[in-house]
């Protein structure tokens, strides 16, 4: 029996004018978080029935925070939404939730202006760990975001499975690197406060005041993080110096490239680097932890109470065949409240979401790739995110995107945008090189577009959509190379 929030009052008793959150200018203590959060507690209850669905479209970090807690606490559904998004994606899914309150910086202002001081007396009684408490929104097939529902479950049992890296390292505070409607972002920053760690909230990523961060403010610290950001953090690093306070990493949202990380781990050599796989219906899937002997390209084993099956659940297919990765574990989604994922399935216990992968005789888990983002060439099934790790794995090269193109012979070819941080005399050839001796030359990508930098989006990873449309934009637009291997 647990709820998201629950230790609030004993962390405020115990350190009431010790920092709890902090972000941009903007700080508050244990005492006045929960404070913050009791207040948020009561507008809720006045203004909404116990179990509604609350949309929240807040900007600042701390009223993001605040009210997050408050309808954990109170038995309501965080419905967590972007502020950012274009406004007729907003009306869609508001349309398509009907949440009973919609708290936005007009709304909340107007609220807490008149609200009566004065709280309620009356007992209340926890939400049900069984509850639902979030709802976080991902793409979806129809345009519509995905939103996907969690209960207080499945975020406590993925608490508990990340204590074991907080033994020895416990840190004066957790750093997280972007804004909170992103599931990666939100998870570590509650993870914090619930667990009683101080928080601060850098809402736009820039390496450079990571580090600053990290310099300036007292004890170690831990980072929620993706691989991309990591990267930008190290080079920056090793250009400034690298702050001893990073002692413990997360990272999430997309595979860490054994490169990538080795050359993280030189910069930060004393910090414990922690790779979950997972997804937003999923949580933890698996764990690679550094030196914990991870096979070399896996993304680790799925840690006690989570179970991985591959292809179908009551007939496995054998090590080292590539299926659908089917999951089971009490840390799974309940449901989707607005948008479509054909490729989300349950079977019994059992939910499968897009991804492909296999399992070796050791029990390490390899992910192949999405299913939506395979190309069929020539008849060839090939997964970007493979041909994205052979390039990923040449020293020169610091990102790679790899796409489908139409193409009247083959169906569809394989292109591939990449970003150097080496130059080379002939990169598209190098790399068409590269490419046919570590996958083959049938998953060798046609043509080789450069950039100097990659977009991002809000959370961290490369922008591909972006990407997709900047090189469709002609069939052979200036920056692009072409190797000899058409």
């Amino acid at each position: 029996m647990g709820h998201i929030g629950e230790h609030l009052e004993k962390k405020a008793r115990a350190s009431m004018a010790g920092p709890a959150l902090k972000t941009g200018g903007r700080g508050l203590s244990w005492e006045e978080f929960l404070s913050s959060v009791q207040e948020r507690e009561q507008l809720l209850r006045d203004n909404s029935p116990e179990g509604a669905q609350i949309a929240l479209l807040l900007a600042d970090p701390t009223d993001i925070l605040v009210s997050f807690f408050a309808c954990a606490r109170s038995g309501r559904t965080a419905l967590v939404m972007d502020p950012s998004w274009p406004r007729h994606q907003i009306e869609t899914v508001l349309k398509a939730v009907q949440p009973a309150f919609c708290l936005d910086d007009e709304s909340l202002a107007r609220s807490v202006a008149t609200q009566d001081d004065e709280r309620s007396s009356r007992p209340v009684d926890p939400p049900l760990e069984t509850a639902e408490f979030y709802a976080g929104f991902t793409s979806g097939s129809t345009g519509m975001p995905k939103g996907f529902v969690r209960s207080h479950r499945s975020w406590l049992e993925s608490f508990r499975l990340s204590e074991p890296d907080f033994e020895d390292i416990e840190p004066a505070r957790i750093i997280i690197l972007g804004g909170l409607s992103h599931s990666l972002h939100l998870y570590g920053a509650v993870h914090g406060l619930h667990r009683g760690t101080p928080v601060t909230v850098l809402s736009r990523f820039e390496p450079r005041a990571v580090l600053e961060v990290l310099q300036t403010e007292a004890g170690i610290a831990a980072l929620y993080a993706t691989p991309t950001q990591l990267q930008l953090i190290a080079e920056a690093a090793r250009r400034s110096g690298s702050p001893k306070a990073m002692r413990l990493v997360f990272s999430s949202g997309a595979k860490w490239p054994d490169g990538a990380k080795s050359a993280f781990a030189e910069v930060f050599p004393k910090a414990r680097l922690v790779e979950f796989y997972g997804a937003s219906e999923t949580s933890f899937i698996s764990f690679a932890r550094s030196g914990d002997g991870t096979t070399a390209g896996s993304v680790g084993r799925p840690p006690t109470g989570v179970s991985v099956a591959i292809g179908n659940p009551d007939q496995q297919l054998p090590s080292g065949t590539p299926g659908p990765i089917w999951v089971k574990s009490p840390l799974l989604f309940n449901r989707y409240i607005c948008g479509e994922a054909p490729e989300t399935v349950w079977q019994g216990d059992w939910v499968t979401f897009g991804d492909h992968g296999y399992v070796d005789d050791a029990g390490y888990l390899f992910v192949t790739g999405r299913q939506n983002r395979m190309v069929i060439t020539s008849g060839l099934n090939v997964y970007p995110e493979e041909i994205e790790t052979v390039l990923m794995s040449h020293p020169a090269v610091k990102a790679a995107a790899v796409f489908g193109v139409t193409d009247a012979l083959r169906g569809e070819r394989l292109e591939a945008v990449v970003e150097l941080h080496l130059e080379l005399e002939d990169p598209a050839q190098t790399l068409a090189d590269h490419c046919r001796r570590f996958a083959g030359r049938a998953k060798c990508p046609k043509r080789f577009h450069m950039k100097n930098k990659f977009p991002l989006t809000a959370g961290g990873k490369p922008d591909l959509q972006a990407l997709k449309r900047e090189f469709g934009v002609s069939a052979a637009p200036a920056s692009v190379l072409e190797g000899k291997n058409s």
